[in-house]
């Protein structure tokens, strides 16, 4: 017996040294390669999952533990993409794209990064100089590295960048190369949609409806098919020319007292309706599917409108709201400083700018990110704006209570103008405007009772709401182009499809 127990041990004690050395041999296995590169594929998978926290403390790890590994520039490409998409820091994101530029030059994801770097700059781009740039961090992507799977992204970005300049016509032919050349690249959706885009601000509605039916057809599992359906259906409409609406009668909001004294609408990327209201002093949301949500207490309420990220920005009397916690005063330099006690409408610009009309001056004014005031915009004259905006092509949009609707670009240049009196219409009151993708506009006119609906040069395209509306207050556009119009009278949202 005593024999059979020393075997046994002597077996354990050999089992326990093979388990040994097989454990220091996988030790020795794992460089700081192999390490470097563990992390970087738990840190993407955490990534797809959106498990943002992991994601980036792996990434990090790598970045200031694994310094001479080739996972660095992979793990700041990623870490710059979530500074850049989740986290909304511009500045952090454009800080780790320059460093895989700049000291990785040769790697894979140097032209990955010169993309970002483009888009980063197209993104706050206030003008000409901001998008000239743009377009050459996408010409890097081209001209240094050829072979790489980031060039369709490239001439993606050079074509929303040539539509930013005003070269639509060579914006589609750019988008329609990325569409035809790679089909099957990431951005080819993209590029499709835009390819519909810029046929609809080319005055091309058939044109348009067919490019994003392409969208549909060839990639029906992306996000886009769906925004690409309800450009269609706005299209649709203007197929002829002249818009035909109806009142939607199953279309209600329930909003008790915030349906009183209703001052502006506002629809956001997320579909919820926000609604100012005086008589709450705030503005509601409410959901796609009429439930009520955040609201934004507010004295004296103006106009509603989203910065550049999306986030709501609402005007009162004396401050500008910007999401839920950045709350804005302004004032006019001098000995003694004149604060803005009468703001009606405020907009934020890319860049950071503010741009706010005030009542009581009879003006609008800049003011840098920082408030610091750049002057009046355009120019000195008296204005008595009661909306202010940027519609969808970053065109700064304004109605005067006297002379009608003029839109104009970052340095104040007038692009359009649409007068109180044209070929077919007179805007009697005009209380609001809104623009639609294909840059249509649509005036709300208190006296007439009506919206009228006008294409971007200017043309009567037709009328809604005569037979339907009251006393118009406020209207917001959906994206499938069906018209929201606040009837003061009838103290509803009316739904126009």
């Amino acid at each position: 017996m005593k024999a059979v127990g020393t075997g046994s041990a002597r077996f354990a004690v050999g089992i326990v040294l093979i388990s040994v050395q097989s454990a220091l041999g996988q030790v020795a296995q794992r460089t700081p390669q192999e390490q470097a590169r563990r992390l970087l594929e738990d840190g993407q998978r955490y990534r797809a999952e959106q498990k943002w926290k992991q994601a980036v403390d792996n990434f990090n790890t790598i970045i200031n533990g694994f310094p001479d590994t080739d996972s660095v520039d992979d793990a700041l490409l990623a870490l710059g993409r979530y500074q850049a998409e989740v986290e909304g820091d511009l500045d952090k994101a454009r800080e780790s794209f320059q460093k895989v530029t700049q000291q990785f030059p040769q790697s894979d994801q140097a032209p990955g990064a010169y993309y970002w770097l483009g888009m980063l700059t197209l993104r706050q781009a206030a003008g000409q100089a901001e998008l000239d740039d743009a377009v050459a961090q996408f010409d890097r992507v081209r001209r240094l590295y050829p072979g790489s799977s980031w060039v369709p992204a490239a001439l993606y970005g050079s074509g929303l960048a040539m539509r930013r300049s005003g070269d639509v016509g060579g914006a589609a032919e750019l988008q329609r190369r990325v569409s035809m050349e790679y089909p099957t690249g990431e951005v080819a959706a993209q590029a499709q949609y835009e390819l519909g885009h810029l046929m609809a601000l080319l005055g091309e509605p058939l044109q348009a409806m067919e490019d994003f039916q392409q969208v549909r057809n060839r990639f029906p599992g992306s996000p886009l098919a769906e925004r690409a359906r309800e450009r269609i259906t706005a299209l649709y409409r203007f197929r002829r020319g002249a818009p035909s609406f109806t009142r939607d009668p199953s279309f209600s909001v329930s909003g008790g007292d915030v349906m009183r004294d209703v001052r502006a609408l506002l629809l956001d990327e997320q579909g919820n309706l926000w609604i100012a209201s005086d008589k709450t002093d705030s503005a509601v949301s409410f959901d796609p599917e009429g439930r009520m949500g955040r609201s934004f207490p507010g004295k004296d309420l103006g106009d509603l409108a989203l910065t550049p990220d999306g986030a709501p920005v609402v005007a009162a009397r004396t401050a500008v709201r910007i999401g839920e916690r950045d709350i804005r005063s302004f004032s006019l330099p001098g000995p003694k400083p004149e604060p803005l006690e009468r703001i009606r409408a405020a907009a934020v610009l890319p860049g950071g700018d503010f741009l706010v009309a005030d009542e009581k001056l009879k003006a609008v004014h800049r003011f840098d990110a920082s408030g610091g005031h750049l002057g009046p915009f355009p120019d000195s004259g008296e204005r008595r704006i009661i909306r202010l905006g940027r519609d969808a092509e970053g065109g700064i949009y304004m109605l005067d209570e006297r002379s009608g609707v003029s839109v104009f670009d970052a340095k104040g240049e007038r692009i359009r103008s649409l007068p109180p009196r044209g070929a077919g219409y007179e805007l009697r009151e005009p209380v609001d405007v809104a623009f639609d993708a294909a840059l249509n506009s649509y005036v709300v006119d208190r006296k007439s009772a009506a919206v009228f609906v006008f294409s971007p040069a200017g043309q009567l395209l037709g009328t809604l709401g005569r037979d339907s509306l009251e006393e118009p207050e406020a209207i917001a556009l959906e994206p499938s182009g069906s018209v929201l119009v606040y009837d003061n009278k009838a103290r509803q949202v009316l739904r126009f499809h």
